[in-house]
């Protein structure tokens, strides 16, 4: 198995960065060249990032994260840089966005999933280390002073 990369080490993890499928779907990096297109390439990136959740490893929630905040970051980029006023483009808009809205959503319930089961995990494993009280509920793990010298 390859080691593990941090997000913030390495660029998309997708087949194609989001640049390039703005760039192949006619818009710019900053998606002014068709809107519509960076919110498609925006929804692309949201549901790669959903299906990494299906299982919910460490390393598909990094994932998983890396692609949030590029989408994020994309976003904020897009609607700092599209001029208001237009309602023909706000229109054609308003689907591809109701899209983009649902796929976050849906990632959203996924997060929450993998967050509890990894929360139950933590609980389960602090309760295997301490044992449990009298009265049955997990007792609280002894902590030690560690120190630790990277030379």
């Amino acid at each position: 198995m390859p080691p593990v990369v941090p997000w913030s080490k390495k660029r998309l993890g997708g087949k194609m960065g989001l640049n390039s499928r703005l760039r192949n779907s006619g818009g710019d990096a900053s998606g002014l060249g068709d809107p519509a297109a960076a919110v498609r390439a925006l929804q692309s990136l949201v549901r790669e990032a959903r299906a990494r959740l299906v299982n919910p490893t460490i390393e598909n929630l990094d994932d998983c994260r890396g692609r949030l905040e590029e989408a994020a970051e994309s976003l904020s980029h897009l609607q700092a840089n599209l001029p208001g006023g237009d309602r023909q483009r706000d229109a054609a808009l308003a689907a591809p966005l109701g899209t983009l809205r649902a796929e976050i959503a849906q990632l959203s319930i996924l997060l929450d999933g993998a967050a509890a089961f990894h929360t139950g995990w933590v609980r389960l494993a602090a309760s295997m280390v301490s044992g449990y009280t009298a009265d049955g509920s997990p007792a609280q793990p002894e902590t030690r002073s560690r120190v630790v010298l990277e030379v």
